[in-house]
């Protein structure tokens, strides 16, 4: 695994005037080197605050508190600014990273990471979305509320990890499904409620590990005339039943085994949740990858990269960075660079960049190093003198430190996987965000909700059940449930999709003994997620 590693450092170690310089191996285990990333990803927030360049009112990725300018994405994207005027000189008697972080303070950041968008103020890392909320990491999606990644979506509500779904509610990792509630792992099915691990299904309640089959209740087959007046009588809009019936098929559920990994047309893998990947190792929720080692939430053609964590889209050797995509190359050690940027070391929201070191929030520069533009003699001639400064001080070949991320701790995709509490991100010198609940002051407790959806439009505020959270119910997510005939959550939209995210196990590998063979499997579900696991190829050979 060390050799591997090596090998593909010395690969992307930058060359100058024919001289190597090596990237070192990591300091950190992988698990760590993931977590600092994931402390540089906001997922599911986003914030009302003041524009930097307006003063208007604006949504934004980043909270009122962050040290630097946020504009909007228009203005960002605009010619009005110019991000060398920041520019300046390296100075060797400082570390570097102390350097980039005064330029980063002083440097212009868009509000959001979306393009293409209509209608979709509250949404983030989206691309050609049309009128959603709160939808984060998707493309392509219309009419949705509450998704996480759920892309080519319409009409969907409280879904994560779906792919072409439409009419679906509180559905996780499923695909081409059509009025499909409150499952997972599923397939081509329709009109269906609470089921796992199922295709091409329609009509069915409870059911799991079934294949083209209609009208079953927990596995078993029902008329049609049957069917319906059982589900009429379950009664599917009341909390009350709703809750009870989930606990039923989580029973039910638990005694089924499950594959010991979820993957599609894929070739010598390890991890879980991949799609067309081949060579793809220790890496989950990736698509269309090939010789990718560490790699999370990638998609669209990713090729030789490691330690790489959100985004893809043509994506080639890339190595320690995170939120980077869409036509890049030879990015190492880089955040939130993405549209055509090529060989970069240590720069931050570029695009358009070439050949640059150590840059904020620059457009279509090149053979630039903290802002400041230089030839391409002077570029290649300084940037071995900076590398040898961090040689000395021990920031060479290591990401940007954690204390340098634009988001609260507990607000990033670390908090889900690697959770602190307040204390700890403190000891940590981390930064924390505590809601301000001034303006949802009055929330109703729980007991006080009504079983079912009120006819009133009436926007209502609630107390999470979970954190005890204010959270807002708006007049249209009401429609929505009416529409769905589903209750009224009791929990806050981040701890929904939080929860829903457990359900697709961690990121982490460890052993587990086949229940069916007895050989021993590598897997991210631990037993107490699902405590019958099977190969996958065992499981595909029963169950297809």
């Amino acid at each position: 695994m060390e050799t591997a590693l090596s090998e593909f450092l010395t690969k992307i170690s930058p060359i100058y005037n024919g001289t190597r310089y090596e990237i070192p191996l990591p300091k950190l285990s992988p698990r760590e080197r993931l977590r600092r990333r994931l402390a540089f990803r906001n997922n599911i927030y986003v914030y009302n605050r003041s524009s930097s360049a307006s003063g208007e009112r604006i949504f934004s990725m980043f909270t009122e508190g962050v040290p630097f300018p946020v504009f909007e994405n228009e203005v960002w994207w605009g010619d009005s600014w110019d991000g060398l005027a920041q520019g300046r000189a390296f100075d060797s008697a400082r570390p570097f990273f102390q350097q980039f972080a005064e330029l980063r303070d002083v440097s212009p950041h868009r509000a959001r990471s979306s393009t293409r968008v209509e209608n979709c103020d509250y949404c983030n890392n989206v691309n050609r979305l049309r009128d959603c909320y709160l939808v984060f990491n998707s493309a392509e999606v219309e009419d949705c509320m509450y998704g996480e990644k759920i892309p080519l979506c319409r009409d969907c509500v409280d879904c994560t990890e779906c792919y072409r779904c439409e009419l679906c509610y509180d559905c996780t990792a499923c695909s081409s499904c059509f009025m499909l509630q409150s499952s997972l792992f599923c397939d081509g099915c329709n009109e269906s409620y609470f089921l796992r691990n199922c295709r091409s299904c329609s009509h069915c309640f409870g059911c799991v590990n079934l294949r083209h089959r209609e009208y079953c209740i927990f596995n078993q087959q029902y008329t049609k005339a049957e069917y319906e007046t059982r589900l009429a009588s379950l009664d599917l809009a009341s909390y009350r039943n709703r809750l009870r019936l989930a606990r039923e098929c989580d029973e039910f559920f638990r005694k089924q085994p499950v594959p010991h990994i979820h993957a599609v047309f894929c070739e010598d893998v390890s991890g879980n949740c991949l799609n067309q990947c081949r060579n793809t190792a220790d890496s989950y929720f990736v698509s269309e990858t090939e010789d990718v080692h560490g790699g999370l939430g990638l998609y669209d053609g990713v090729k030789n990269c490691r330690d790489y964590s959100y985004f893809g889209n043509n994506a080639e050797l890339v190595y320690e960075s995170v939120q980077c995509g869409i036509g890049v190359f030879n990015l190492r050690f880089c955040y939130d660079c993405w549209e055509n940027n090529s060989d970069l070391l240590y720069c931050w929201m570029c695009a358009g960049c070439k050949h640059c070191f150590g840059c904020v929030s620059l457009q279509k520069k090149e053979y630039c190093i903290l802002n400041k533009q230089y030839t391409k003699e002077e570029y290649e001639a300084l940037v071995p003198k900076i590398i040898s400064c961090m040689v000395q001080s021990g920031e060479w070949g290591e990401f940007f430190p954690m204390s340098l991320s634009p988001h609260p701790y507990n607000r990033t995709v670390a908090q889900r996987y690697f959770p602190l509490s307040r204390a700890e991100c403190e000891k940590q010198k981390l930064s924390w965000f505590e809601q301000d609940d001034q303006a949802l002051r009055g929330a109703r407790s729980v007991a006080e909700i009504p079983d079912e959806v009120p006819q009133a439009d009436e926007q209502l505020v609630v107390s999470s059940i979970g954190s005890g959270r204010p959270f807002r119910i708006t007049v249209e997510e009401l429609r929505r449930y009416r529409k769905f005939k589903v209750p009224l959550p009791r929990l806050s939209y981040d701890e929904r999709m939080d929860a829903r995210m457990r359900t697709l196990g961690g990121l982490e590998l460890f052993m587990r003994t086949c229940a069916r063979t007895g050989r021993e499997v590598l897997t991210s579900y631990g037993e107490e997620l699902y405590p019958i696991v099977w190969e996958r190829a065992v499981f595909e050979q029963e169950y297809n």
